[in-house]
């Protein structure tokens, strides 16, 4: 029998402590969640596409999008 194995990052802002859950691959979840909760447009409604973010950055250990960070590997 075959599980689906489920996607999921948790993205944390460096400002103000808040965390958020999205279940998508790191890079996505940040531009997600910067998106989500900076300029409040859902991010089901998002085509992301990170690198093409003004605000992406990519690092060693994980992505960036404003004040929102992700690590690439999951350490939940």
């Amino acid at each position: 029998m075959e599980t689906k194995k489920t996607i999921g990052t948790l993205v944390l802002n460096l400002l103000d402590g808040r965390e958020a859950f999205f279940q998508l691959p790191p890079d996505e979840a940040v531009v997600a969640a910067f998106e989500t909760f900076e300029n409040g447009v859902h991010f089901s409604e998002l085509l992301v596409n990170p690198p093409a973010h003004p605000n992406f950055s990519e690092y060693r250990l994980g992505y960036s999008c404003g004040d929102w960070i992700a690590y690439k590997e999951n350490r939940v």
